[in-house]
């Protein structure tokens, strides 16, 4: 194997037995798991899902909404991404957070349970931002369960562009632009192949 591109969810344990065999990868840094600051010596390719997650918020705040709520699982990192989005416009803005994260690895469960939990203890929110796709599929079930209409008596918004067809109405997502990423993936892989000497490259896809 001349190099290995790493997408989709991954963790550092691979990331250093590729280092430790001398194995030259590039990897979506969005879902590497316990990354912390490790990421630092490594080519990295980020879909900004921060700034994404701060742009959505920023729009349901410009649409006269001040109560939002945040549902997803802040233990695995592409969750934990966009709520620090989340979390600065509403510091900015100077409202309180309402956040519920759930243990589930199923997105949609830890969506259902999350706006189950969320509406039990914050009854006054006209709004929530889910981590992503599936988990504002859950929150549509969860919200149709209570009785709630979407958008007349809650907004839902989500993270990613990948199901949000499934839903109705149609669901407002944060778009990603995953052959964008898949090139530049591949892109800092050659870079590395020509240029072994090269310092650690990062490239963040709007």
């Amino acid at each position: 194997v001349r190099a290995v591109i790493l997408a989709g969810s991954n963790s550092m344990n691979m990331l250093h037995f590729l280092k430790q065999k001398n194995i030259t990868f590039s990897v979506l840094g969005n879902n590497v798991v316990d990354a912390k600051d490790d990421l630092k010596e490594h080519d990295v390719v980020f879909a900004d899902d921060i700034q994404g997650a701060f742009d959505m918020t920023r729009y349901l705040i410009t649409l006269g909404h001040r109560h939002i709520g945040f549902v997803g699982n802040l233990r695995l990192p592409w969750f934990a991404r966009c709520h620090a989005g989340y979390r600065r416009a509403m510091d900015e803005a100077g409202l309180e957070q309402r956040l519920n994260s759930t243990d589930s690895e199923d997105d949609v469960e830890s969506g259902y349970l999350g706006t189950k939990s969320l509406l039990s203890r914050h009854k006054n929110v006209t709004a929530i931002l889910a981590g992503d796709d599936p988990t504002a599929h859950g929150a549509y079930k969860a919200l149709r369960d209570s009785g709630l209409r979407i958008p007349e008596d809650i907004s839902v918004c989500g993270c990613n562009d990948t199901v949000g067809s499934w839903g109705h109405p149609l669901l407002t997502t944060i778009r990603e632009f995953p052959e964008q990423l898949g090139k530049h993936l591949a892109r800092v892989i050659l870079n590395r192949i020509e240029n072994p000497g090269l310092e650690p490259q990062r490239v963040v896809v709007p």
